[in-house]
């Protein structure tokens, strides 16, 4: 591979982590797969999240187009943008990586590995 074409995948990747990188992003946008939920919703799904927090992320996603806000009946409901929905064949695929990774590490039986939060 070229050394521009490296650089332009570096690029790209940091991009993608920069987007949905982070504790909280992947998980708001894997739960937004679902169907569009309220702000009370989103905050039940990603148990350990507080409220600040989770304000913060919607507005980096909004920002980012990768989910859209709606007001209807005095509450704001939360789902994935055209553009967002992009990324479910990627959140599929993650899911699936995970699912055999952690079965990979779980069969080590070595403490020492650490997991993402069960709390999920």
């Amino acid at each position: 591979m070229k050394n521009k074409q490296k650089q332009l995948r570096l690029r790209d990747v940091s991009d993608v982590i920069y987007l949905i990188g982070g504790r909280w992003k992947s998980a708001i946008l894997a739960s937004l797969c679902d169907k569009e939920k309220r702000f009370n919703e989103l905050q039940k799904d990603l148990k350990g999240i507080t409220a600040r927090t989770l304000i913060r992320e919607l507005k980096f996603l909004e920002q980012n187009m990768l989910i859209t806000k709606k007001e209807k009946d005095r509450n704001s409901y939360y789902t994935l943008s055209e553009h967002g929905k992009t990324l479910e064949p990627l959140i599929e695929s993650i899911a699936a990586w995970a699912q055999q990774h952690r079965k990979l590490i779980l069969e080590q039986k070595d403490d020492n590995l650490i997991f993402a939060d069960s709390e999920f």
